[in-house]
């Protein structure tokens, strides 16, 4: 009987007969070379079936997560399965940091660049901007390193090159990170001066229900160094003057901190906190 797999919204269920979870990279060589069919299996964030397989799903998280900075080129390798929190963690007690990082901090890195998810800022690439060499196992289960040019199409190529085990990204020194939250931004300012609010801070993240002329909520990262401290109107909309939830009505003790309280950048620049799980994708 096929196990019943679902992704994280409960919106897929996959299909694929079989699902290894390798624990090394050779195992991950001899399932591939072996298997007719095969897909890598991230956290299941997709809305779709991406990940699904005829035959084998590989999923990637017991594999070594192996957390290695090389302080010369500014990069840091790491395992395929490891989340984005943890690693930001271990960057951040090492004094380094990413420049970018999604909503979700408990997203994979490997699937994530892969389809290419995006952070916010007008200025920011998203996380798979900060590639700068992957490790796959390619169909006949031969372990292959792309850096350098290479690289173009070969990172968001949606696990079609090969099952990827480790990748190494652009770091640097950390930095600190304060988030506001404005309520009720009319629908028209947005229009008029979309330009004007997307590039007002480092990170912005506009949320919507479509359920009148009001945007639900606006909220502003700045990195600490440039905090403007903000105004109590801004745009038409008004300064929370508590922590929000992007959905109104979702526990807010999900959320990180806000308030324009700073602190580090992966403690800010996702929406939610990796030590909960916000929601099971309702």
């Amino acid at each position: 009987m096929r196990d019943a797999r679902m992704n994280w919204a409960r919106n897929i269920t996959f299909g694929s007969p079989r699902l290894h979870r390798p624990t090394s990279v050779e195992e991950v060589q001899r399932l591939v070379a072996t298997a007719p069919h095969v897909r890598a299996l991230g956290t299941g964030h997709s809305f779709n079936t991406i990940a699904d397989s005829v035959g084998d799903q590989i999923s990637l998280a017991d594999l070594p997560p192996i957390l290695r900075i090389d302080a010369e080129r500014n990069t840091v390798t790491v395992g395929a399965g490891v989340r984005y929190g943890e690693l930001a963690e271990f960057l951040h007690r090492e004094g380094y940091a990413l420049h970018n990082l999604g909503s979700l901090p408990h997203i994979s890195v490997a699937g994530a660049c892969a389809t290419g998810t995006h952070g916010s800022g007008v200025t920011n690439g998203n996380l798979a901007t900060a590639v700068r060499a992957i490790e796959l196992v390619t169909a006949t289960g031969d372990v292959v390193t792309v850096d350098g040019h290479d690289l173009k199409g070969a990172v968001v190529a949606l696990g079609m090159l090969g099952v990827v085990t480790s990748m190494a990204l652009e770091i640097e020194p950390t930095y600190d990170v304060a988030q506001y939250v404005y309520d009720d931004l009319p629908f028209s300012e947005l229009q008029e001066n979309l330009d004007e609010i997307l590039s007002a801070a480092y990170s912005v993240s506009v949320f919507t229900d479509w359920r009148g002329p009001l945007m639900n909520a606006v909220w502003l990262k700045y990195r600490a160094d440039t905090d403007p401290r903000a105004e109590l109107r801004w745009m038409g909309a008004q300064l929370a003057d508590g922590p929000r939830h992007p959905v109104p009505g979702m526990p807010v003790e999900y959320c990180t901190q806000q308030l324009g309280v700073p602190g580090p950048w992966h403690e800010r620049l996702p929406h939610f906190r990796l030590a909960v799980t916000p929601s099971d994708g309702d």
